[in-house]
Order: structure tokens, then C-alpha cells, then sequence
């Protein structure tokens, strides 16, 4: 008995058991803290935003570190600037250039045009495009005015994967009709950039854009592919294995490089690395070391919706198959155990993305389980056909012609399941934005429900769910006798939100004579994500058949000749007079104001 205590004392800690996972979760937690306190702030990183406040031309020097990307008004590519003015510096600019120039990867130039920063949200909760691209590291936009090539000095790795990038997509383009092509190419090599966003759309309410994002799914069946290839010129287990890691990184970085990627393939490669040495692969080690690796090189990918999307499915994938497919361990029949296989997949993989979808989308795709079932199987058949017929391009046309013709039955069969599947009415429900701490109670609630066996999962996940029952209603009922007034401030537009027992009330004031479209999608996002389904919307300034175009199925009030004498709107500076039936106030830009 004494034993079994002393054993007991001296066992192992869990934190000492998985040191990697230990080390993710602190410096998890240490960029979290740098987040909070400002370190990340784009005034902070950014020495580039210094310009931005003249409105004067500027020179800079610098290397295009990726492919030039075809716009609708010219190219666009990332340059890492090494010199601005008279300045030093080592900052990345999103550059936008006419199309005549030719430039490459590689590509040392110095150029003269304006910089400015990206245009922020409109609106709280919608997507913020100048947050976004200062998580990837880029603060500032530029518009070429000249151009001047100075020399070439790419990474010839690097320069070699995105050539391999490109020609992929030129033989889809010379095989394949346009709405194949567009298809195949993200799930192949991973370019969205000439998909069509309705076409977009529908992946995103069929509950299928994971396909068109290459991720673990796509390695998966690119690293399985090449070492069933290696097994099969003769080469042992072991060997194979080792020799397979370069090519799935090579593949990664031919795809853009990017976190679902690159994860992939460090995780992929920890697994082969592994049978190499004879050892059990350890799962989520494998994941934590991934997530270290990429966050050391680019640690504000941390709060991406890109990182946080391919990590819950990954976990959701790894923590609940198993038992979800236990449930179907009686069946015998082999395609329908597949096909069962690919639903718990599904499955696992969808109880943890669809809060974070709630949060980054606003919506939840209630058919992609069954989407998912029909397309995903094809998914692994279209990947290894792909590179096939990209291989046979280079030797027999007439082999690559005849695979073709079969991936664009296969291709057709998926844009039409994709098509049927978002067609339909119920196939995805609005949903408000869940906060922070809603998710977190979210995770934890399902970790408790379905780690004990006994009442703990009972008494703490009741703990949970009380939690979240009074922080959804003791906020309403605390503002019940409260009206609160939230004004939104555009280049062309201006709304003013007021509260009066939860129910909202929107003005909206056309400062300028351009009707703004986007400001207008931005705002019907806020609608949605707020939770605010119902809300009557008054239009001062407006051209009616603009707004009832865009507008649908919302009660509207349209303001007559000149504005009302109820509300009266004076946009000076940075301040907004706002008189509301003689009570004047004057608010900050954006500021919320509560009158009790």
C-alpha cells in the first residue's frame, strides 16, 4: 500500500508527459498578453504608417517576395521594402500596379506612388480588412505611379515552387473549361483568385470551402500519393518515408505557403518521421509543434480565422472520430463503412468549426453533412487524378486529354451537388455572433460532456451552461429602462443606432451624392451578426431604388425633400452634431453614448 502512494507521488506531472503541447500553450498565452496590451498595435510594428499621413508621392525599394496576382484593375503583389525615401526600413507593402509591368518574383525594383493604409471596418463585428492584413504582417497599401527594374535574386526554392504553382495553373487553363478550371485549381495548388463569388458562395453554404483551401485533407492525399509512389520503385518503408518529407514541403510552398498548409505538412511529416524510427506517432504533439513553428515565424497568425479554422477541425477530427465511429462498428458492408467513415469525419470535424464559423461568418450550414459525404470521396479521387495529368502533360497530351475529360465529369457531378445543396432554403441559418467568452464556455461545456463518465461532465457542464444563460440575459435585463445611441461614421454615409429596450432603430444619412453599396453590405453583415432581426431602417438622402435594390425584406422609411425636423445631421471634422426632437448632443466619431 505504501508502494502504490509512493508510486503514486512520484508519477510523471502530464506537463512534464508533453512538454511540446506545455510550450504551445504558454507562448499561446504570452502572445494572447501581447495582444492585450498593445504590442501588436499597427502604430507599433509599423514604421511605413508614418507616410501614410502626407498626402505626398513617395519612393520605395524593395524584393517581390510573391507571385503578381491579376486584378480587375491591374496586379497586385507583396514586396518586402528594404529602403522608403531616404529611410531604412524591412516592412511588407501590399502593392496594386498597372498591368504592363512585368514583374516576378524575385524581382528587386524600386518604385514611386502614394502609400496608404487599408480601409478599416464600418462596422464593429464585420470583417475588418486592415486588421486582417496586419495579421499577415502588412500595414500599408501602395499604388504605383513609375516602375523601375533593378535586378532578379529570388530564392531558388522558393522561386522553383512557384513556378511549379504557376504552370499547374496554366495546363488546368489550356485543359479544362472555365468553371472546371476554377474548380480544380484551388483544390489542387490552392489559387482562388479567379473562382467566381457566387460560385464561392454556394461552397461556403453547402459547407464545403474547406475543399477549396488546401489544408490537411489535400496533404493527406498528396503525401499518401507520393509514398505509395516511392513504395512502389522499390524503396523500403523507412525510406520512403524520410524521402517523402521534402516533397510535401515543396508541395506546401507551391500552394502559397499558407498556415492549413504548412501545418499539414509539419504534422504529416512528424507521423512518417516517426515510422522511420519505429515509434508510435504522437498526434497532438504533432499539432502543438506545427502550431509553435508557424507562430515563431509569424505569431499574429495566432488570431486568424484561417489559424483557428484548420486547428478546430484538425482537433475536432483527432479528439471525437473515434467514438463517433464506434457507434457504426456493427456494419459489415465495406462501402457502406467508408461512407460511414467519411460521415464521422464530417462530423467530428463540424462540432468544433461551426461555433468558430458562427463567429467569423455569422451563419451555419445545416446540409454540409451530407454535402460532405458526397463531395469529399471525390475530393481523393480528383487530388491524385490532378497531378497525374499534370505529369502526363509533359509526355503524352493525349493521356492528360482523356484524364480531363474525367475529372470534368467528376467536377460537374461536384459543382452540381454543391449547387443543389446551397439551393436550398434551410441549407444555412443565420446566426448573431457568439462572444469570446460564449465559445470559451462552448469548449469547455463539450470537453466536460465528454471526458467523465461520471457526474463531474454533469455538475460542471450545468455550471457552464448557467453561466451562459446569465450572461445572455442579465446584460438585457440591466439595460431594459436604458436607450443607448451608437453612430457609425463611413466616407459617404453615416448611421446612427439607437436602443430603446433591445429593440433598434437605424438612420442613415447620405453625406455625399455616390451611393455607397459596400458600406450598405457592411451594414446588413452588422444587422446579421448583431443578432438584430428585425429593425426599422430610415433613409435620409437616398435614392430609394438604390437601396431597395440591395435591401431586402427590412422595414424602410424613406425621408421626402428636404431632411426631417426629428432628426437633423452635421458632419464637421471629426464630430457629429446630432439633434434628436431639440435635445442636442455632441458625440466623438464612433463613440456609443447610453442615456439613462
Amino acid at each position: 500500500m505504501a508502494m502504490t502512494a509512493k508510486t503514486k507521488f512520484l508519477k510523471t506531472p502530464v506537463i512534464f508527459k508533453r512538454p511540446v503541447i506545455t510550450v504551445f500553450l504558454f507562448y499561446a498565452a504570452f502572445l494572447i498578453f501581447l495582444d492585450c496590451i498593445g504590442i501588436f498595435d499597427p502604430q507599433k510594428q509599423s514604421f511605413l504608417l508614418y507616410f501614410t499621413q502626407y498626402n505626398k508621392p513617395v519612393s520605395v525599394e524593395g524584393k517581390v517576395i510573391s507571385n503578381p496576382e491579376i486584378t480587375e484593375y491591374g496586379q497586385k503583389f507583396i514586396l518586402q521594402a528594404k529602403r522608403i525615401n531616404e529611410f531604412s526600413v524591412n516592412e511588407k507593402i501590399l502593392v496594386n500596379s498597372p498591368a504592363g509591368y512585368k514583374i516576378s518574383y524575385g524581382d528587386i525594383i524600386n518604385i514611386e506612388g502614394a502609400i496608404s493604409k487599408p480601409k478599416e471596418a464600418d462596422f464593429p463585428l464585420v470583417f475588418d480588412y486592415r486588421q486582417y492584413l496586419a495579421r499577415l504582417g502588412i500595414y500599408t497599401l501602395f499604388r504605383v505611379y513609375s516602375f523601375e527594374y533593378i535586378e532578379s535574386k529570388p530564392n531558388p526554392v522558393k522561386k522553383f515552387a512557384l513556378w511549379l504553382q504557376r504552370d499547374i495553373v496554366k495546363k488546368i487553363d489550356n485543359y479544362f473549361k472555365k468553371a472546371y478550371a476554377d474548380i480544380l485549381k484551388p483544390i489542387i495548388i490552392g489559387d482562388k483568385t479567379s473562382i467566381d463569388p457566387r460560385t464561392k458562395e454556394n461552397f461556403i453554404d453547402a459547407g464545403l470551402m474547406h475543399v477549396l483551401v488546401v489544408s490537411g485533407l489535400h496533404v493527406g492525399f498528396v503525401g499518401a500519393m507520393i509514398l505509395v509512389i516511392l513504395k512502389l520503385c522499390g524503396l523500403s518503408l523507412k525510406k520512403a518515408s524520410l524521402l517523402s518529407i521534402p516533397f510535401i514541403f515543396l508541395y506546401a510552398l507551391a500552394t502559397g505557403a499558407n498556415p492549413p498548409a504548412l501545418r499539414a505538412a509539419i504534422m504529416f511529416s512528424s507521423i512518417l518521421i516517426a515510422l522511420a524510427l519505429d515509434r508510435e506517432p504522437l498526434i497532438y504533439n504533432s499539432l502543438a509543434l506545427s502550431a509553435i513553428l508557424i507562430l515563431l515565424f509569424q505569431p499574429q497568425q495566432l488570431f486568424t480565422a484561417s489559424f483557428h479554422m484548420s486547428y478546430a477541425a484538425t482537433i475536432g477530427i483527432i479528439y471525437f472520430y473515434k467514438d463517433i465511429f464506434g457507434i457504426f462498428g456493427d456494419i459489415k458492408n465495406g462501402i457502406l463503412k467508408f461512407f460511414c467513415g467519411v460521415f464521422s469525419v464530417t462530423v467530428s470535424a463540424q462540432l468544433l468549426l461551426i461555433p468558430v464559423c458562427m463567429y467569423y461568418f455569422g451563419k451555419v450550414s445545416l446540409i454540409s453533412f451530407a454535402a460532405n459525404i458526397i463531395v469529399v470521396p471525390l475530393i481523393g479521387v480528383i487530388t491524385p487524378l490532378g497531378f497525374i495529368f499534370y505529369f502526363f502533360t509533359f509526355i503524352f497530351s493525349y493521356i492528360s486529354l482523356f484524364l480531363s475529360v474525367i475529372i470534368s465529369i467528376i467536377l460537374h457531378f461536384i459543382l452540381t451537388a454543391v449547387n443543389i445543396s446551397a439551393g436550398f432554403s434551410f441549407s444555412t441559418a443565420a446566426a448573431a455572433k457568439p462572444e469570446i467568452w460564449q465559445l470559451t464556455l462552448f469548449f469547455v461545456f463539450l470537453f466536460f460532456i465528454t471526458r467523465f463518465k461520471d457526474k463531474k461532465r454533469f455538475i460542471f457542464s450545468g455550471i457552464c451552461l448557467i453561466i451562459s444563460f446569465c450572461g445572455i440575459t442579465v446584460p438585457k435585463f440591466i439595460a431594459k429602462d436604458r436607450v443607448a445611441f451608437n453612430i457609425y461614421r463611413g466616407q459617404n454615409i453615416t448611421a446612427v443606432q439607437s436602443i430603446n429596450n433591445g429593440l433598434s432603430a437605424f438612420m442613415l444619412y447620405q453625406q455625399t451624392d455616390r451611393y455607397d453599396k459596400y458600406y450598405i453590405d457592411s451594414f446588413l453583415q452588422f444587422l446579421s451578426f448583431s443578432g438584430i432581426k428585425k429593425a426599422e431602417i430610415s433613409f435620409v438622402g437616398f435614392n430609394e431604388t438604390d437601396v431597395s435594390n440591395q435591401i431586402k425584406n427590412k422595414k424602410m422609411i424613406f425621408a421626402e425633400g428636404e431632411k426631417p425636423e426629428v432628426i437633423k445631421l452635421s458632419v464637421e471634422e471629426n464630430k457629429i452634431d446630432f439633434d434628436m426632437a431639440g435635445n442636442a448632443e455632441i458625440f466623438d466619431e464612433k463613440q456609443s453614448v447610453i442615456l439613462l
